[in-house]
């Protein structure tokens, strides 16, 4: 019977054991290093946690090798044999508690990744209504501009009405050769100045073609679907679009106009259940760009459909029936049409024309 010299053995054992417990040691010490500089990573708190447990491992393997090494050496083999299940079954045990610790941050690390997107989206959707609510400030500012330049000209029309009339009255009661003349022929023709300043003053404030440029409405209305794309993923209603190929450009004021599709995509997805989908589609012609949003959601009856446009009417709890109004009022400022078509349980459509141009209003 030939045997083998044991040291070799003994040696390549022992080095294994000091290897596992070196690596394990200073992947323990990267990690923990790692998890300080950035304790809110998942994946520098799994490192940690499975270096940990390989260190666990390394120091249970190499002490039950070298005491069963220790033991049958100095002749308690009987000994060695009764104590070595214990030593296979703690590292038998830390076996599994890597591989549970390795799943666990497997599915922790997917949970992140999405908890991450969704974060990401919500910065996103939240700039977006930082936007929208920029818009929406800008707008109120153009409209009370507006608003104060109307009454600022309407205060100055009265006194100027009451200086231009008494100083005509002065010019015909003065003598040609009275001085008193020349001051009330002063008056007058700086009263009527001042009256032709006040109406073209009047005509500019009046003038909505200045809030109004030509914008992409596909760019218009990709901006607010991208700012609701939460909410049908939360409601888990699907969006088909079909966008015009090329831009489709119309004088629009885009403040307003944001204001208006936000409104009709919102009831859109109240009306429409889980599962259900909204189409939203744009399409330009020789005078008009259109849009067009169908759902397939609870639809209106006839009696409701009538009054849609009806200030204060509502079918919502705590409405104040005026969305609608204002949607019409901003699609009427834009030279534009509003189509509403809708039959219970199949859902409603929604037509929007503006003119490619803007021109007078329909008479």
């Amino acid at each position: 019977m030939i045997t083998l010299p044991i040291f070799p053995l003994l040696f390549v054992d022992i080095l294994g054991s000091a290897m596992v417990l070196l690596l394990s040691w200073a992947a323990f010490i990267n990690s923990r290093k790692l998890l300080a500089h950035d304790p809110e990573n998942a994946l520098w708190l799994f490192l940690y946690w499975l270096s940990l447990a390989l260190v666990a491992f390394g120091v249970s393997r190499a002490l039950g090798h070298i005491i069963g090494h220790i033991l049958v050496f100095a002749g308690h083999r009987a000994l060695w044999d009764q104590v070595r299940p214990y030593s296979g079954g703690l590292n038998a045990i830390l076996s599994i508690v890597i591989a549970s610790v390795t799943l666990f941050f497997h599915n922790i690390q997917k949970l992140y990744r999405r908890m991450k997107a969704d974060h990401q989206h919500m910065e996103a959707t939240s700039h977006e209504i930082l936007t929208l609510n920029k818009e929406m400030e800008a707008l109120v500012m153009e409209r009370t501009m507006s608003e104060m330049a109307l009454g600022i000209a309407d205060g100055i029309r009265n006194p100027l009405h009451i200086i231009g009339g008494f100083s005509n009255r002065l010019l015909k009661k003065t003598a040609p050769d009275d001085p008193a003349r020349n001051w009330a022929l002063a008056i007058a023709e700086a009263a009527k100045h001042l009256e032709q300043m006040v109406e073209r003053f009047e005509n500019l404030a009046q003038d909505k073609k200045s809030f109004f440029s030509q914008e992409d409405l596909n760019k218009i209305v990709r901006g607010i679907l991208e700012m609701q794309h939460a909410v049908f993923e939360r409601r888990r209603v699907h969006l088909v679009t079909g966008f015009h190929p090329y831009p489709a450009y119309a004088q629009v004021n885009k403040h307003l106009f944001k204001v208006a599709i936000a409104h009709l995509v919102r009831n859109a997805l109240e009306a429409t259940s889980a599962q259900g989908e909204i189409h939203v589609t744009t399409a330009v012609d020789m005078s008009h760009a259109s849009l067009v949003i169908q759902d397939t959601g609870r639809g209106m009856a006839p009696e409701v459909l009538t009054r849609i446009f009806e200030p204060y009417f509502t079918t919502k709890v705590g409405g104040t029936g005026l969305g609608m109004v204002f949607v019409r009022q901003i699609i009427d400022e834009h030279r534009g049409t509003i189509n509403l078509e809708s039959e219970v349980g199949q859902g409603t459509t929604v037509t929007i024309r503006l003119p490619l141009r803007f021109g007078e209003p329909p008479i």
